[in-house]
């Protein structure tokens, strides 16, 4: 996209991919059992569809690839995150090659299997020895780290992106917003209840 085109965007629609601090997404996933992942999603497909809308109406050209982004429905992308990962995934690789950035990949089909290994990993109490629960335990807390790191790491590569695209000249600082301090609210209050209920019977 030319210059031009990209100073008639408001400054919130400029971005190709919606701009936010890696370390707030990695660690307000953990503290939330991963339900903080929704919200990501959320905010990046209705990024693309607010974009795509703008776009449109200013006239200016959408890659062939991304003409349909207007009718993304943002809930449904958040709610099949699992499948949806490898779309974020494949715009930013593709971002990444068509600027010329030599670290582009990001592995989409790797961020879906590594995505879903969470869910393998979950475990229950299954007995009374608090050893075997300790362990299932820590495999959950391992599938959490992995799942987490996934879409901070496609973050960071969407971040670069948009530094080295001159589309922001600086990712804004860790900022919580409403929503961010409602799942961290919740996340706060059941992880306790959480990790008891995988450790005791």
């Amino acid at each position: 996209m030319k210059v031009e085109d990209l100073d008639k965007l408001t400054k919130e629609l400029r971005p190709t991919f919606y701009p936010e601090s890696p370390q707030k997404i990695f660690w307000l996933s953990i503290i939330t059992g991963n339900l903080y992942h929704f919200i990501w999603f959320y905010r990046h497909w209705r990024h693309f569809k607010r974009r795509a809308i703008e776009l449109s109406k200013l006239n200016i050209k959408i890659p062939i690839k991304y003409h349909k982004d207007k009718d993304i429905i943002p809930f449904w992308s958040s709610f099949f995150l699992s499948f949806y990962i490898i779309g974020i995934a494949r715009r930013i690789r593709d971002r990444l090659k068509i600027i010329g950035y030599k670290n582009w990949a990001t592995g989409p089909w790797w961020a879906f299997w590594f995505y879903g290994l969470e869910v393998f990993f979950r475990g229950h109490n299954v007995s009374d020895d608090i050893g075997i629960n300790i362990s299932l335990f820590l495999l959950n807390v391992i599938g959490l780290a992995i799942s987490s790191w996934q879409i901070t790491r496609l973050q960071i590569k969407a971040n670069q992106s948009i530094i080295l695209s001159k589309e922001l000249e600086n990712i804004p600082e860790i900022k919580f917003k409403k929503w961010d301090l409602f799942f961290m609210i919740v996340g706060l209050i059941f992880l306790p209840i959480i990790i008891s209920s995988l450790l005791f019977v």
